[in-house]
Protein backbone atom coordinates (compact mmCIF):
# COMPACT_ATOMS: atom_id res chain seq x y z
CA UNK A 1 0.00 0.00 0.00
CA UNK A 2 1.52 3.20 -0.97
CA UNK A 3 2.54 6.04 1.74
CA UNK A 4 -1.12 8.00 1.25
CA UNK A 5 -3.11 5.29 1.36
CA UNK A 6 -1.51 3.48 4.83
CA UNK A 7 -2.31 6.97 5.91
CA UNK A 8 -5.83 7.80 5.16
CA UNK A 9 -6.29 3.89 6.24
CA UNK A 10 -4.34 5.06 10.05
CA UNK A 11 -6.98 7.99 9.70
CA UNK A 12 -9.96 5.63 9.10
CA UNK A 13 -8.48 3.34 12.11
CA UNK A 14 -8.44 6.52 14.13
CA UNK A 15 -11.98 6.84 13.83
CA UNK A 16 -12.86 3.65 14.54
CA UNK A 17 -10.52 3.55 17.73
CA UNK A 18 -12.46 6.46 18.95
CA UNK A 19 -16.02 4.95 18.51
CA UNK A 20 -14.89 2.00 19.98
CA UNK A 21 -13.22 3.78 23.08
CA UNK A 22 -16.14 6.47 22.97
CA UNK A 23 -13.59 8.87 23.64
CA UNK A 24 -15.27 12.23 22.86
CA UNK A 25 -11.67 14.26 22.28
CA UNK A 26 -10.03 11.80 20.06
CA UNK A 27 -13.45 11.93 17.57
CA UNK A 28 -13.45 15.81 17.73
CA UNK A 29 -9.69 15.71 16.30
CA UNK A 30 -10.54 13.17 13.27
CA UNK A 31 -12.96 15.44 11.94
CA UNK A 32 -12.26 17.99 9.78
CA UNK A 33 -12.27 22.16 10.94
CA UNK A 34 -14.05 22.69 7.46
CA UNK A 35 -17.46 21.87 5.85
CA UNK A 36 -18.55 18.06 6.98
CA UNK A 37 -21.54 15.92 6.72
CA UNK A 38 -22.63 12.44 8.36
CA UNK A 39 -25.22 10.13 8.35
CA UNK A 40 -25.52 7.74 10.97
CA UNK A 41 -27.89 4.55 9.98
CA UNK A 42 -31.60 5.10 10.04
CA UNK A 43 -31.18 9.40 10.58
CA UNK A 44 -31.43 12.09 8.44
CA UNK A 45 -27.91 13.67 6.90
CA UNK A 46 -26.42 15.97 9.04
CA UNK A 47 -24.29 19.31 7.91
CA UNK A 48 -22.38 21.13 9.39
CA UNK A 49 -19.25 20.77 12.21
CA UNK A 50 -21.19 21.15 15.30
CA UNK A 51 -24.54 19.39 14.45
CA UNK A 52 -22.00 16.27 13.24
CA UNK A 53 -19.79 16.42 16.54
CA UNK A 54 -22.98 17.03 19.00
CA UNK A 55 -24.07 13.76 17.58
CA UNK A 56 -21.23 12.13 18.26
CA UNK A 57 -21.54 13.54 21.79
CA UNK A 58 -24.55 11.67 22.27
CA UNK A 59 -23.70 8.74 20.97
CA UNK A 60 -20.80 8.20 22.98
CA UNK A 61 -21.72 9.15 25.60
CA UNK A 62 -24.93 7.71 26.28
CA UNK A 63 -22.50 4.74 27.41
CA UNK A 64 -24.37 2.15 24.89
CA UNK A 65 -22.33 3.34 22.14
CA UNK A 66 -22.29 -0.03 20.26
CA UNK A 67 -19.05 -2.62 20.30
CA UNK A 68 -17.33 -1.97 16.17
CA UNK A 69 -15.09 -4.11 14.16
CA UNK A 70 -14.07 -2.45 11.06
CA UNK A 71 -13.85 -4.88 7.85
CA UNK A 72 -11.46 -4.76 4.68
CA UNK A 73 -10.85 -0.89 4.87
CA UNK A 74 -9.59 0.22 1.50
CA UNK A 75 -8.47 3.69 0.73
CA UNK A 76 -8.22 5.52 -2.47
CA UNK A 77 -6.69 8.75 -2.77
CA UNK A 78 -7.53 11.26 -4.77
CA UNK A 79 -4.42 14.61 -4.45
CA UNK A 80 -5.71 15.98 -1.15
CA UNK A 81 -9.21 13.92 -0.68
CA UNK A 82 -9.35 10.54 -0.05
CA UNK A 83 -12.21 7.73 0.28
CA UNK A 84 -12.04 4.65 2.75
CA UNK A 85 -14.93 1.96 1.99
CA UNK A 86 -15.35 -0.87 4.90
CA UNK A 87 -17.40 -3.08 6.17
CA UNK A 88 -18.38 -2.21 10.06
CA UNK A 89 -19.74 -5.47 12.27
CA UNK A 90 -21.88 -3.59 14.70
CA UNK A 91 -23.99 -5.85 17.36
CA UNK A 92 -23.61 -8.98 14.69
CA UNK A 93 -25.14 -6.50 11.82
CA UNK A 94 -23.55 -5.36 8.65
CA UNK A 95 -23.01 -1.84 7.54
CA UNK A 96 -21.10 -0.68 4.03
CA UNK A 97 -19.35 2.26 5.53
CA UNK A 98 -17.90 5.34 2.98
CA UNK A 99 -15.54 7.82 5.31
CA UNK A 100 -14.27 10.44 3.34
CA UNK A 101 -10.85 12.63 4.16
CA UNK A 102 -9.36 15.52 3.71
CA UNK A 103 -5.91 16.95 3.85
CA UNK A 104 -5.04 19.28 6.86
CA UNK A 105 -1.86 21.06 7.40
CA UNK A 106 -0.91 17.88 6.18
CA UNK A 107 -3.10 15.31 8.29
CA UNK A 108 -5.79 13.51 7.58
CA UNK A 109 -9.01 14.62 8.89
CA UNK A 110 -12.52 13.13 8.07
CA UNK A 111 -15.51 15.47 6.03
CA UNK A 112 -17.93 12.83 5.61
CA UNK A 113 -18.99 9.00 7.15
CA UNK A 114 -22.14 7.38 5.84
CA UNK A 115 -23.10 4.00 7.22
CA UNK A 116 -26.13 1.74 6.04
CA UNK A 117 -26.84 -1.56 5.89
CA UNK A 118 -25.53 -4.11 3.47
CA UNK A 119 -26.16 -7.65 2.44
CA UNK A 120 -22.71 -8.85 2.33
CA UNK A 121 -20.89 -9.91 5.31
CA UNK A 122 -17.01 -9.61 5.29
CA UNK A 123 -16.58 -13.44 4.15
CA UNK A 124 -17.85 -12.52 1.43
CA UNK A 125 -15.39 -9.60 0.61
CA UNK A 126 -11.36 -9.99 -0.30
CA UNK A 127 -8.69 -10.64 1.93
CA UNK A 128 -7.94 -7.46 3.82
CA UNK A 129 -7.04 -7.18 7.23
CA UNK A 130 -9.44 -6.40 9.80
CA UNK A 131 -9.18 -3.52 12.41
CA UNK A 132 -10.81 -4.98 15.47
CA UNK A 133 -12.08 -1.97 18.24
CA UNK A 134 -14.19 -2.99 21.06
Amino acid sequence: MAGDEEAVVFANDRFYAAFAGRDVAAMEEIWSTGQVICVHPGWQPLHGREDVLDSWRGILSEGGAPDIVCHAPRATVFDDAAVVVCIEEVGGAFLCATNMFVREAGDWRMCHHHAGPVNVSPDDLPEQPDVAMN
